[in-house]
């Protein structure tokens, strides 16, 4: 996510010049294409965070699969394509915290917690899923695969390529 985040911020602020210098500048979209199985919610966020307030449109296309935290930096495209054997999965966020002492685990908790909520929110902000829905593939824990259409249906995609 590092070297793309920058690149981003790069292409933004290239923008942003020009637009300060050129009357009627007009802003081509970066595309980001994007096929991968996920990474660090911290990663994503700052993607997300630079992304969502860019005057530069972004539009995000899903080539292949896009699951968890990359679902979510697709979410935060303007505009979103995918193909017809696109493949997105959405699951409860996970933690790899390994073996730790007790209250380690509480302390941990709270911002755990911070971050389901503001992910889960995400989510029902970006698309059709409903609260319930997504309390219910956390409640059973489960991994939920959206093809193509599907991904159409939920608010996931604005247009299959």
């Amino acid at each position: 996510v590092g070297k793309i985040l920058w690149g981003i911020i790069d292409l933004i602020q290239e923008d942003d010049e020009k637009d300060k210098k050129e009357k009627n500048y007009e802003r081509e979209p970066i595309k980001l294409y994007i096929n991968s199985f996920g990474g660090s919610i911290y990663d994503m966020w700052g993607l997300i965070d630079v992304m969502l307030p860019s005057k530069t449109p972004i539009h995000t296309y899903c080539v292949g699969s896009t699951m968890s935290a990359a679902l979510n930096i697709f979410l935060a495209g303007t505009k979103r394509f995918c193909y017809k054997h696109s493949t997105f999965m959405y699951h409860q966020m996970t933690s790899y915290r390994g073996w730790q002492k007790y209250q380690d685990i509480v302390e941990g908790k709270d911002e755990l917690d911070a971050l389901n909520r503001q992910l889960e929110e995400f989510v029902v902000e970006r698309t059709n899923l409903t609260r319930a829905e997504i309390d219910e593939i956390r409640e059973k824990k489960k991994d939920v695969y959206i093809h193509s259409n599907e991904a159409v249906k939920y608010g996931i995609v604005n247009e299959i390529l």
